[in-house]
């Protein structure tokens, strides 16, 4: 389990981190479908990009906030029929911090508890982080706790600005994280000590998390239509060259282990079409036919376990057992 620690008035602290951030499995495939010429609309891909990179920038901040805490990141849960996404949790001794991050930039307008973009309405972060709030709550309640529940609307951005914001309200600018941390630490230093309670609601809490959200809006996409090469591992791009045992991208310069290029396309292959059957033909089409399939064989025979005879061969990740 991996932990912050930092000395507050002559005491250890311990901020443990129960759920690291993932980059989103949607985010992920998106990435991988616009490399290949499968996005004809990408706002999608591009908002979560913006928004996996807001809460990448709140989980550095926070890492450096002083006290003791329990931080469970980036849960997917389910309650009442409710389904609920909480961008930072984290546990105190005495409350529970929710932390909505919002990576918007630009200048925004709040009218009549309304939101603008300009001159476009935008769904209102404040409702979505109390109706998150709420069902928390109640999650809470059905597992035997009755800790209170401060919940804060995270502005990561510093080129963002929110104009008539009324100053009572629980958001957060990237102005005023300094200030902020000072606030968190000093409701923790009053508190006193974690115990096991709140070690086995972080827990309980992981164990409802959801791996994959039922909102998840994947394109409609096909194999042939797709292109067909080794991605650049760093600019994304599909002109790569193939040297003895390296990959090595035309346009960026970067350069890629050839197994490691291998076994990251192979993996892209599988994630994308979970059903088709992996041979060392399908992936030598799916690279365009740029390394030799004696190649391909050897990184799927060292990666992967050989199921079936004759036409009917394929490699899977695990071998299947009766």
């Amino acid at each position: 389990m991996p932990a912050f620690k930092s000395i507050v008035m002559g005491e250890l602290w311990m901020s443990f981190m129960l759920k690291e951030r993932k980059e989103p499995g949607e985010l992920k495939l998106l990435r991988m479908l616009k490399a290949r010429g499968g996005l004809l609309d990408d706002s999608r891909f591009w908002s979560l990009q913006k928004g996996y990179r807001g809460e990448v920038l709140f989980d550095k901040w926070f890492s450096s906030v002083d006290g003791e805490w329990i931080v469970v990141n980036d849960l997917l849960l389910e309650h009442a029929g409710s389904v609920f996404q909480i961008d930072s949790l984290v546990i105190g001794l005495d409350r529970v911090y929710l932390f909505e991050v919002k990576n918007f930039e630009g200048d925004f307008l709040l009218e009549k508890d309304r939101w603008y973009s300009g001159s476009k309405e935008i769904k209102d972060p404040l409702l979505q982080m109390q109706r998150c709030e709420a069902a928390l709550r109640q999650l809470l309640r059905s597992l035997g706790y009755q800790l209170p529940i401060e919940s804060s609307l995270i502005f990561i951005n510093p080129e963002f600005t929110l104009f008539n914001c009324p100053p009572k309200l629980p958001i957060v600018f990237c102005s005023q994280l300094n200030r902020f941390s000072k606030k968190l630490l000093q409701q923790s230093a009053s508190s006193g000590r974690l115990h096991a309670r709140h070690s086995r609601l972080a827990e309980k809490l992981c164990e409802l998390h959801m791996e994959k959200s039922r909102y998840e809006r994947l394109p409609e996409y096909r194999y042939e239509e797709l292109w067909k090469g080794i991605v650049c591992v760093g600019c994304g791009g599909m002109g790569v060259r193939y040297h003895y045992r390296m990959i090595e991208c035309e346009r960026c310069g970067s350069k890629e282990a050839l197994d490691m290029a291998m076994l990251r396309t192979i993996n892209e292959c599988r994630s994308l079409f979970p059903q088709m059957k992996i041979t060392t033909k399908i992936i030598h089409d799916w690279i365009g036919e740029t390394v030799s399939k004696k190649v391909i064989q050897r990184v799927l025979q060292i990666n992967f376990s050989l199921i079936g005879y004759g036409k009917s061969a394929n490699y899977v990740k695990e071998p299947q057992r009766l």
